[in-house]
């Protein structure tokens, strides 16, 4: 098996728990990477003995099978499976050897009769309310699963359960994905999530303020460009380390951070890309590929100053004051900055410690540092 197969599957998983309609892909992927001929995922509500959730390839569905009921209310599977605890990985060996096996009906009689005969399981989730579990079911020509495949079940099911959370949180919180995107676009950094194709599926409102004003950024036929070549030879060389990454053809990080000048005169962008493997968009979740942050000096200043403004009622030469502060500036080089004699610095100084209720030095600049949260200016 290459290890792209797997991290391909698992990126199928992690897809499902943002889309339901995800499962039947990710169980097929899920029963080629260990081998079978069918998968199911259920989730049974043991108040009401019923499923919850059931989703499955390769199988047919419980009431086209005749008697299903009465085989699986027998069945050596189910009793056992409803005692596993949480995390636990089963198959057949562990609760029945095969001279059992030819003898039970649910072996004897019901496997047969559509093809299977082994499996291999892993529980999701074991409560007093709840049970949740993914299997694959195997042929008796594939025969019993061996340690290959248990080993493969115990690598998959910390990302089942993860799916699983993921999916219970978005069900509970509906808007759970508005509110990610309102809290973005609170930051002054441009924030923008990009496809497998280099296409933007997101973009915050500083982001989006940083491509209209097209100095150095823009965004055009939906894909980022820079102005600067030295900036578009490291972005593509950026993405395209992502992409390796995701392939499987590369186990390096692939995060990268690198100044992109603008198109005017200026300090220059800070770029920084990050890669989202399995990690999904709301309208393609298997699509998502990687994170860019774009750091503008000048919005953060501009976000820096009011905050501070807002925060303690400062006025616009004591908020200047805090950010040279924040940013290690003497105070003879700030004074010398903005050709203000150093009494009229200390002055401001004494105002700044009273409002943020500082009585030492030290004690205002580490009250500064703690906030540097870079909220976008409104």
């Amino acid at each position: 098996m290459a290890r792209g197969d797997l991290l391909a599957t698992i990126e199928a998983i992690h897809a499902a728990g943002l889309d339901d309609a995800c499962w039947p892909r990710a169980l097929a992927a899920m029963r080629e990477v260990v081998g079978g001929v069918g998968a199911t995922f259920e989730v049974i509500d043991k108040s009401r003995s019923a499923h919850s959730a059931f989703h499955s390839v390769g199988i047919p569905p419980a009431r086209q099978i005749e008697y299903a009921d009465y085989y699986l209310a027998i069945s050596p599977r189910v009793r056992t499976g409803l005692l596993t605890p949480t995390g636990h990985v089963s198959w057949d060996y562990q609760i029945i050897g095969e001279a059992a096996m030819r003898r039970d009906p649910f072996y004897a009689d019901f496997l047969p009769q559509n093809g299977l005969r082994y499996f291999v399981a892993g529980t999701i989730r074991q409560t007093e309310e709840e049970f949740a579990v993914f299997a694959i079911q195997r042929s008796a020509k594939q025969g019993h699963v061996g340690k290959r495949e248990i080993a493969l079940m115990r690598q998959l099911v910390p990302h089942v359960q993860q799916a699983f959370d993921v999916a219970r949180r978005l069900k509970n919180t509906g808007e759970t994905h508005d509110v990610l995107e309102r809290t973005l676009d609170c930051l002054a950094d441009g924030v923008a999530v990009l496809r497998s194709d280099g296409t933007v599926i997101y973009a915050n409102e500083s982001f989006q303020a940083i491509a209209r004003r097209s100095d150095g950024i823009s965004i055009r036929k939906n894909a980022i460009e820079f102005t600067d070549s030295e900036a578009r030879t490291k972005y593509k060389a950026a993405v395209a380390a992502v992409l390796k990454l995701r392939a499987g053809e590369s186990d390096s990080p692939a995060g990268n951070d690198f100044m992109a000048a603008r198109s005017v005169s200026g300090q220059s962008y800070l770029i920084s890309i990050r890669p989202l493997l399995g990690v999904a968009a709301r309208k393609q979740p298997s699509t998502a590929l990687a994170i860019v942050f774009v750091r503008d000096p000048h919005a953060r200043r501009v976000a820096a100053t009011i905050t501070l403004r807002d925060l303690f009622g400062l006025t616009e030469a004591e908020a200047g004051l805090a950010q040279a502060l924040q940013s290690g500036v003497a105070l003879s080089d700030y004074a010398g900055s903005r050709a203000l004699s150093l009494n009229t610095v200390y002055t401001h100084l004494r105002r700044l410690r009273e409002k943020t209720g500082s009585s030492r030095m030290a004690e205002l600049i580490h009250k500064l540092n703690g906030l540097r949260l870079p909220l976008r200016a409104d």
